[in-house]
């Protein structure tokens, strides 16, 4: 079987240099940048970048043993007739980039957080996707991560009995940050529909009048999950920690993923009196997110199946982000998805 080409758009930190950032930090699962996944990937070979500054698409070209190296991403498609394509760029240019893409020819796409500035811009992106078959996984690279699969097996399994809640703590910018929140809330709760959502922008000079904001708003809320599942955005001190409770026991996630605790609801002997107690969570392989995200894509294409995130997910998890919003433009009501509004745009990078 020959291998896939790939392609990446943009030559900044997720394209190819956060893992320097990163040898030393125990949470990460290395190799984390695109390039640097592909490269460790056995089916995909990795033939260009293109970037507005040349410049830097050689720099990583070079580094990272791509070939080629071009200033403008539509001329590096049409010639190298990617299998896929990586768009590594601001979110403000996702949507053009991905309808490119899908429109000449790429038969998967890997496209980083958050998926649009507007609505308007994930409709036309899911209409696209849909229309020309193209496979898609944006990058909320923790649904790749084993401890986060292994922990939704658990409640598959029925583990921590009838799921209840799903608690994400470290809630930042709706877009660029708080999509690794949403997406982890909507897979460790088996990617329900969502009913309706309550929440707050926490900063101090939006404006909900206006329907353009030029920062990427922060914000809090309770997301009503199909099913009766209760999913809650908080704003904490934490980094990146998810607590999954059922009727019978609760998953803990902590330190960015880096720690997991299984607890058991158990009789204490002493009347009806019952305590979550440790038990030990069940042991993972510690395989790279950014390896699992390209092998599920690589394997989407090849056996033209669907990926472990979509288009859906990644539509799904932009209409949240922005219900957040438009229920605190309504004086915090609960707002149900799919929003009226889908023109509010908000600028992400």
């Amino acid at each position: 079987m020959s291998k896939l080409k790939a392609v990446i758009v943009g030559a900044g930190r997720m394209a190819g240099t956060i893992d320097d950032e990163c040898v030393d930090y125990p949470a990460m699962i290395l190799p984390f940048s695109h390039a640097a996944g592909y490269t460790a990937v056995d089916d995909v070979d990795l033939v260009a970048f293109a970037d507005l500054d040349e410049t830097k698409a050689q720099a990583l070209a070079s580094r990272w043993g791509a070939p080629r190296a071009y200033g403008d991403y539509r001329q590096m498609i049409e010639t190298e007739k990617p299998d896929i394509v990586s768009i590594a760029t601001p979110c403000t240019a996702h949507a053009e980039i991905v309808i490119f893409a899908a429109e000449h020819g790429a038969r998967g796409i890997y496209c980083e957080k958050g998926l649009a500035c507007s609505l308007a811009e994930a409709d036309a992106m899911r209409e696209t996707v849909h229309r020309t078959g193209v496979k898609f996984n944006m990058g909320t690279l923790r649904r790749w991560h084993p401890g986060m699969i292994k922990a939704r097996e658990l409640v598959a399994a029925g583990e921590i009995g009838q799921l209840r809640s799903v608690i994400t703590y470290g809630s930042s910018s709706m877009l660029h940050s708080n999509s690794h929140y949403i997406d982890g809330l909507l897979y460790l709760s088996g990617d329900p529909e969502v009913d309706w959502v309550q929440g707050t922008v926490l900063n101090a000079d939006f404006d909900p009048a206006a329907d353009r904001c030029d920062t990427d708003l922060s914000g809090i809320g309770t997301v009503m999950l199909s099913g009766g599942v209760y999913g809650y955005l908080l704003n904490t001190g934490l980094v990146a920690e998810f607590e999954i409770t059922g009727s019978e026991g609760a998953i803990r996630a902590r330190n960015n993923l880096l720690h997991w605790d299984l607890r058991k609801l158990e009789p204490t002997g002493h009347r009806s009196i019952a305590e979550f107690n440790v038990r030990q969570f069940p042991y993972y392989e510690r395989i790279s997110p950014t390896v699992n995200l390209i092998r599920d894509l690589a394997h989407a294409i090849e056996t033209d199946g669907e990926t472990r995130g979509g288009i859906e997910i990644a539509h799904r998890n932009t209409e949240i982000a922005f219900a957040v919003i438009e229920s605190h433009r309504r004086d915090g009501a609960r707002v149900t998805p799919p929003l009226d509004n889908r023109n509010f745009w908000m600028d992400s990078r």
